[in-house]
């Protein structure tokens, strides 16, 4: 399969590149939420323990 032509239909074309960064898009959002709610969690043990100090 030849990648480097781009198909006569432009319709496709589009199709595929919208397909693409719809996923990219999901999957940084995907991330994103993970990434915050283990800073969430971390915070809030670190806030806990500035709360409740170890002896």
């Amino acid at each position: 399969m030849n990648f480097s032509e781009i198909p006569e239909n432009p319709l496709i074309f589009l199709s595929w590149v919208t397909a693409l960064g719809l996923f990219l898009s999901l999957t940084e959002a995907t991330l994103k939420i993970k990434f915050e709610k283990i800073n969430s969690l971390q915070k809030k043990q670190e806030f806990i323990d500035s709360l409740y100090p170890k002896i």
